[in-house]
């Protein structure tokens, strides 16, 4: 069996994995390890949905799940990263 190219997906979904995605990104390279209760730069949302944290807030991750698919000789790797607004000294 040979190697073949994979297609990373990373996406972010605000309280539900069942809405459309808030933010995404596709990669020919894995992305960085994320774990449940790390701190979620919200630049990029705020770019894409006009939102504005207070110096207060935060957004945190809450859930993963990763999903991996091989569908018409793509192999696919998606990570689905949940996020939410917290209080900036709350602890995980």
């Amino acid at each position: 069996m040979s190697a073949q190219p994979v297609q990373y997906y990373f996406e972010v979904y605000e309280e539900s994995f069942t809405k459309a995605p808030a933010w995404s990104v596709e990669a020919i390279t894995p992305f960085p390890a994320v774990s449940i209760g790390d701190r979620f730069n919200h630049l990029a949302l705020d770019a894409a949905g006009g939102r504005n944290v207070s110096e207060e807030e935060e957004y945190r991750v809450v859930d993963i799940d990763h999903v991996f698919s091989a569908i018409e000789g793509k192999l696919t790797c998606k990570t689905m990263v949940k996020i939410m607004l917290s209080h900036r000294n709350q602890e995980y």
